[in-house]
Order: structure tokens, then C-alpha cells, then sequence
């Protein structure tokens, strides 16, 4: 994928996680192979939640499970889908481990915590930051903890693409 001058941002919100789920499905199924994806967020804000949507949209029909505890699941539908969480890692760790050298250049990538690798990352294609909207701060209300904004941020000529189209077909950006 080739690197262009213009740069794309889309802020979403949504409203619970099958939301975030289908979000991810219209991500994955304009996968091609070689994307690398880069979740943010806290604790519990919906990354691997995202990851299930892309999965879907790539055909995979295993459930997919965080990689917390093992750094790594690998699924396989139309592409393969390598799934990382970094939170436990140092940018040290994943240099020496080496976790993503030995990835086929026609492989999705979604990594969580992206920001624990530092300059380990060979670059990114698609940022995604999911972050608990500030209505989530009222605890009177229930469906608002559920509620997360999601913004989409590429520099990337077919990621630019992606997002504007997404953009255009979702009411809910903020």
C-alpha cells in the first residue's frame, strides 16, 4: 500500500458493541492482505470487540478471542488474520521476540496496544481509536456505557478511501 500526502480522520459513535461488531465487518470486507491495524483504547473500550467485526468481514468463522494472554491468534477465512495484544510487552519484547517479522506480506495484521511496540511497528495503515464516549461518565444511565467513539485515521491512498466512504454512509459521526 502506498503512502500519499492526504490524510483521513472519521469520529463515529456507536451505540453498543454489535455497533463496533459491524464497524469491523465493513473494515474487513475491504481488506486486501498486507494492512497492518492498529487498535487504541483502555481497558474494556471494545478493540477486540472491533477485531471480531473485522474477522467477520474477512469470512473467518472461529470466535475470536483476545490474544492477551498468548500475544498472537491467527485466524484464517479469506485472508489470514494475525491478531497481537502488545499490553504485556515492552517495545524490547516484541524486537526480540521477533513477533512480526514472519508475517506473509498477503496477511491482515490487527495489533491492540500498539503504542507498548514504540518504534518495533513497521508503520501503520489504519489507526483505530476506541474510546468511551463521555456520556459513559453518567452513571445513571445504562446504555450510555456502552457508547464509544471510534475514530478511523489513515494517511494511506486506499485507507483515505475506505474512510471517506464510511464517513458518507454513517450518520453518526461526530
Amino acid at each position: 500500500m502506498s503512502q500519499g500526502s492526504k490524510r483521513a480522520k472519521r469520529t463515529l459513535v456507536v451505540e453498543d458493541p454489535s455497533e463496533t461488531r459491524c464497524l469491523g465487518r465493513l473494515l474487513g470486507e475491504r481488506l486486501q492482505g498486507g494492512e497492518i491495524i492498529l487498535l487504541a483504547g483502555a481497558l474494556g473500550a471494545g478493540k477486540t470487540t472491533m477485531v471480531q467485526g473485522i474477522a467477520a468481514g474477512l469470512g473467518i468463522q472461529e470466535p475470536v478471542k483476545s490474544p492477551s494472554f498468548v500475544l498472537e491468534r491467527i485466524y484464517r477465512g479469506r485472508l489470514v488474520l494475525h491478531h497481537f495484544d502488545f499490553y504485556r510487552l515492552t517495545q524490547e519484547d516484541v524486537i526480540e521476540a521477533g513477533l512480526l517479522y514472519d508475517i506473509d506480506d498477503s496477511a491482515v495484521v490487527a495489533i491492540e496496544w500498539p503504542e507498548r511496540a514504540g518504534e518495533a511497528l513497521p508503520g501503520w495503515t489504519l489507526k483505530v481509536g476506541i474510546h468511551f464516549h463521555e456520556e459513559c461518565l453518567d452513571p445513571g444511565s445504562v446504555k450510555s456505557e456502552n457508547k464509544r467513539r471510534i475514530t478511523l485515521e489513515s494517511t494511506d491512498a486506499r485507507w483515505v478511501e475506505v474512510i471517506e466512504t464510511i464517513g458518507r454512509h454513517t450518520s453518526k459521526r461526530i
